[in-house]
C-alpha cells in the first residue's frame, strides 16, 4: 500500500509506546458494526484486512494503523418526504399549523424510525507512526478524515501531542516565491506544470492552470496583481511527484522508482504489504525532510524586508 494523499504531523514529545502497547490500547476501541439506532460508529481495524490479526502492523520500527468508520445512509429526500407526510397528517387531523420546534421533533422521530432499515457505508483511513523521525502520517484526501483519526487516537492513548510542522515561511508564501523567482529549489524539488492561484479580498478569485509553462508572462502577471499560490505541482528528484497545498497537505502522490517494480512477493499479500510499507516509509522520511528543508530557507535566502 502506497499513500497517495498525505497529511503529516510532528510529535512534540518522543513517541515511546511500543508496538505491543499500542496494539493493546487500540483493542479497547476496536471497530464494530453500528447498532440498529446508531447513525455512525468508528474504531480501529486490522491494517492487513482479513489477512491480519493485529491492529498494528510494524515494519522497521514504524507502526501502521487503520481507522474503520461506518455511517448509516439516510437519503435526505426520503427524510424530507416522511416529515412532510407527518406534518400534513397532523395539520389535517388536528386543524392547526405545525411549528418549527415540533417539525424538528418530527424529524428526530423519522430518523429513529428509518435507522434500523438504513444501509451502512464503510470507510477506512490509514496512518503510520514514525517514532524515529517523530512523524504521524495520515493517508486522507481531506483534513476532516485526518482530524477524525487523530481525535480517536488521542482518546485511545489518553494524550497525543502532534502539531502541524512549523516552517520559516508558510507554504503559500514559499510556493509563490518559487514561482516568482524561478530559482532552483533546495532539496531536489522542481516545479511541474500545474498551479492554483487565489486572490485575497472581499471577492476571492481562483485561477487553475494545468499543462502550462508556469514561468510564462501570463502566470507572472497574475502573481504581480496580488494572487497567491494555493496549490502547486512539484517533483522530488524524479522519485515522487505531488501537489502541495497551502495547509501542508500533499495530494496525488505518484511514486516513480524501480524498487516497486522489481520486488516480487510471490503472491504473498502480507509480504507485499510489508515490502510496500517499508519502501514507502523510507522514501517519505527522506522526502519530507527535503520538503521541510526547502520551506525553511536560511536568513540569507529570505527576501529582504522593506
Amino acid at each position: 500500500m502506497f499513500f497517495n494523499n498525505i497529511h503529516f504531523y510532528r510529535f512534540e514529545e518522543p513517541f515511546n509506546t511500543t508496538g505491543l502497547q499500542l496494539n493493546e490500547a487500540l483493542q479497547q476501541r476496536k471497530a464494530r458494526n453500528c447498532g440498529a439506532m446508531e447513525l455512525a460508529c468508528e474504531g480501529w481495524s486490522e491494517p492487513l484486512g482479513l489477512e491480519g490479526q493485529a491492529l498494528v502492523h510494524q515494519t522497521n520500527g514504524k507502526f501502521m494503523i487503520c481507522l474503520r468508520r461506518e455511517d448509516k445512509i439516510l437519503p435526505a429526500s426520503l427524510v424530507r418526504e416522511k416529515i412532510v407526510e407527518n406534518v400534513f397528517q397532523i395539520e389535517q387531523e388536528q386543524g392547526r399549523p405545525v411549528g418549527r420546534k415540533e417539525k424538528m421533533d418530527i424529524k428526530d422521530t423519522v430518523i429513529q424510525e428509518l435507522l434500523p432499515r438504513a444501509f451502512a457505508k464503510t470507510s477506512h483511513t490509514y496512518a503510520y507512526i514514525d517514532p524515529e523521525n517523530a512523524w504521524l502520517i495520515v493517508n486522507a484526501s481531506g483534513s476532516k478524515k485526518a482530524e477524525e483519526l487523530i481525535a480517536l487516537l488521542r482518546k485511545t492513548l489518553g494524550t497525543l501531542n502532534v502539531v502541524l510542522p512549523q516552517t520559516t515561511m508558510s507554504p503559500e508564501a514559499m510556493m509563490t516565491r518559487w514561482l516568482t523567482t524561478q530559482e532552483p529549489i533546495a532539496g531536489g524539488l522542481e516545479i511541474e506544470d500545474e498551479v492554483e492561484l487565489r486572490s485575497s479580498g472581499e471577492v476571492e478569485s481562483v485561477i487553475r492552470c494545468k499543462h502550462v509553462d508556469l514561468s510564462s508572462q501570463e502566470i507572472q502577471a497574475h502573481i504581480s496583481t496580488g494572487k497567491r499560490v494555493h496549490r502547486l505541482a512539484l517533483n522530488w528528484q524524479d522519485r515522487i511527484s505531488f501537489m502541495l497545498h497551502d495547509d501542508f497537505s500533499m495530494h496525488r502522490l505518484r511514486y516513480n522508482f524501480e524498487l516497486i517494480e522489481d520486488y516480487d512477493a510471490n503472491g504473498d499479500g502480507i509480504a507485499q504489504f510489508d515490502a510496500d510499507f517499508a519502501i514507502m516509509s523510507a522514501e517519505l522520511a527522506e522526502f519530507i525532510a527535503s520538503l521541510l528543508n526547502a520551506l525553511n530557507p536560511s536568513p540569507e535566502e529570505l527576501p529582504a524586508s522593506s
